[in-house]
């Protein structure tokens, strides 16, 4: 799995690459905790280039969105491909995340899904 960030003016904005895999999810995790940890507003995860999520993987997001809403803060999640949206939705996750359809849609709050 392979991380990149970036900071914008509207969103702090992750994206993953890869399998979020029982090992991979650690260094998720560790990420994660280190950007709650500043106290940004809005936490935009791009899952476009996931290909496949564990247990470990939806764990660690809940845990994070869990903390962002805890400091009245928000964490989203991005284009999600349709094995991981199917994950989602088998597990009820998609009514917990707002998920929408692009890293922008996210950004900017539009287009807001829940398929």
């Amino acid at each position: 799995m392979e991380i990149r960030e970036r900071d914008l003016r509207d969103a702090y904005v992750i994206e993953i690459s890869g399998r979020m895999d029982t090992i991979s999810s650690k260094d998720l995790d560790a990420r994660l905790n280190c950007v709650i940890g500043r106290n940004i507003a809005k936490i935009v995860i791009d899952l476009e280039a996931v290909d496949y999520i564990s247990s470990v993987g939806l764990r660690v997001l809940l845990a994070s969105l869990k903390r962002q809403k805890e400091n009245h803060r928000c964490l989203v999640l991005a284009a999600l491909q349709p094995f991981v949206k199917d994950i989602f939705r088998v597990t009820g996750l998609e009514k917990i995340f707002s998920i929408y359809l692009s890293q922008q849609d996210a950004i900017e709050g539009r287009n807001f899904r829940r398929d």
